[in-house]
């Protein structure tokens, strides 16, 4: 079994690993991997699902990196504003065009539960997403 992601340390920021057999479950590790630095994994594992969004994004890019900055940067963006903590993904559809998916978590009230780390942005600092035998991986690299 592969692991889906793991933290690691990155000068005056924090960096993510994430894997995946394809690239659909390369993305929704990462997703995931990001609000475990967000929340850590006690409060993640603790919060129950109760609102679901759908994550559309339209917008055409040149490679699969460019697609993922996008993808969580709009997670990023609805947890900040909606103040969901996201502990499920699903990629419906992705191409070079946009992506589709679907998000799973629960509002929350941040002055009682206190977050872990605050990530800023998702950055573009050394991403590539890799391919082997195993599959996929990139390392992110976040702005806190």
């Amino acid at each position: 079994m592969v692991k889906a992601y793991e933290i690691i340390d990155h000068t005056a920021d924090v960096g993510l690993k994430a894997y995946g057999k394809t690239l659909s479950e390369l993305f929704e590790n990462a997703a995931l991997g990001m609000f475990s630095i967000i929340a850590g994994k006690d409060l993640l594992a603790s919060s129950r699902p109760s609102t679901k969004k759908k994550i559309q994004i339209k917008k055409q890019v040149e490679t699969y990196e460019e697609l993922l900055v996008e993808w969580l940067g709009e997670i990023l963006y609805i947890f900040n504003k909606e103040q969901i903590l996201f502990k499920s993904f699903k990629i419906l559809q992705m191409s070079l065009q946009g992506i589709r998916g679907e998000a799973s978590g629960e509002r929350i009230d941040f002055s009682k539960a206190p977050l872990e780390t605050e990530i800023k942005a998702v950055t573009f600092h050394g991403l590539k997403i890799e391919q082997d035998k195993t599959g996929f991986s990139t390392t992110i690299i976040f702005d806190v």
